[in-house]
């Protein structure tokens, strides 16, 4: 589980809540990026051409950073949805943080 700190001072004019929605926006972006690989990755019939041992192998290692690519978009999508519940838990009710 992702924990984020931010430390803001007395009159230093950062907003918590908005620091968080930053980093939310960035990896929501490389969620999106990595969602974008997944989908640019070979399909089985794209390896028509490739037959036996050789066909299998590629076949298996696209298949497996496939599925490593898609934990790690759910991964990211896990983290951005912490750091939107933590920016809304930084500012107080009335939008003054």
């Amino acid at each position: 589980m992702y924990t984020s700190t931010v430390v803001c001072f007395p009159g230093s004019g950062v907003d918590p809540g908005g620091e968080l929605r930053r980093q939310s926006v960035l990896v929501d972006d490389l969620r999106m990026r990595l969602e974008s690989v997944v989908a640019s990755l070979p399909r089985e019939d794209s390896a028509t051409g490739w037959f036996g041992a050789a066909r299998e192998a590629l076949q298996g290692e696209v298949d497996l950073e496939r599925a490593r690519l898609g934990r790690e978009v759910a991964r990211l999508d896990g983290l951005r949805i912490q750091l939107d519940h933590a920016a809304n838990q930084a500012t107080v009710p009335g939008g003054v943080p």
